[in-house]
């Protein structure tokens, strides 16, 4: 018995800077979204307080705004503890040859391809909070779209822009 492949002509282009294998995003990418959550969270929180307060203190709403509040303060606490680790393990990227391809989510399935021909600029992002976690977003445009890879290190955030730099025009 042939191995499979064996007798297929290969393809002649070098192999690119990247492993062509599906890469699952930094593990300190689900705490970077935890946090980024609890401080949106905060932020909500204290604008609600100070406007239920000073506002509507004798208002009827009050009681169903703070009640809203628990409500959405609930949804966040889901959202940290089941809904962004699930994000977590159903991301995956492959950097090609040919393409970016972007693999997310487990209900609701989303599978995107850039072709690196398309490809018009590439950018590593790194706000505070991800410059706190050692965490850089890279970003690849194309002239209708630009898709978002990461959390990932600053490693894996070189080795994809010299990747795609190589590849696009």
């Amino acid at each position: 018995m042939d191995p499979v492949g064996a007798g297929r002509p290969q393809p002649d282009e070098p192999p690119l800077a990247a492993d062509h294998q599906s890469r699952q995003l930094h593990p300190r990418s689900v705490l970077f979204w935890q946090v980024e959550n609890a401080v949106l969270a905060l932020v909500l929180v204290a604008l609600v307080v100070v406007s239920v307060q000073t506002a509507w203190p004798t208002s009827p709403w009050s009681g169903w705004v703070r009640g809203a509040l628990g409500l959405g303060l609930a949804c966040t606490l889901f959202d940290a503890a089941v809904l962004i680790p699930r994000r977590y393990r159903y991301y995956r990227y492959t950097l090609t040859a040919e393409s970016l391809l972007i693999e997310r989510g487990r209900l609701f399935r989303r599978r995107r391809a850039y072709p690196l021909s398309r490809i018009l600029y590439i950018e590593a992002r790194q706000g505070p909070l991800l410059r706190w976690f050692g965490l850089y977003t890279v970003r690849a445009g194309t002239i209708i779209e630009s898709a978002a890879v990461g959390p990932i290190d600053k490693n894996e955030a070189e080795r994809f822009e010299r990747a795609i730099r190589e590849r696009s025009p």
